[in-house]
């Protein structure tokens, strides 16, 4: 399913609604959570071993999103075979809620 095609199921849930509503409905969504992401992203700091993942959203029955740490490595460029230092960075995770799970 792509943008569109998500777009005009949220249309037909809406009942009377348009699709540029639906449209706009489905972009307030996802600004939402970006900023929630980039707020939770703030809180977990790439160099503390420690650190447990930040909730960002959690949607009962559907999942919750979270920002997690990932550590510097080395890794191997797959072209030329040299080594090389992959920086520490954020990750964002998606675990199913049990309601998405039963979906399937």
């Amino acid at each position: 399913m792509n943008k569109s095609e998500l777009v005009s199921e949220i249309q037909a849930n809406l009942g009377g609604a348009s699709k540029a509503d639906a449209e706009n409905a489905l972009s307030a969504v996802l600004a939402s959570v970006k900023t929630a992401i980039k707020k939770a992203g703030k809180t977990v700091k790439v160099s503390d071993k420690d650190a447990k993942p930040a909730v960002a959203i959690q949607l009962v029955g559907f999942g919750t999103f979270s920002v997690t740490r990932r550590n510097a490595r080395s890794g191997i460029n797959p072209l030329t075979k040299a080594p090389l230092k992959i920086k520490a960075s954020k990750a964002i995770k998606f675990k199913p809620g049990a309601g998405l799970k039963g979906a399937l």
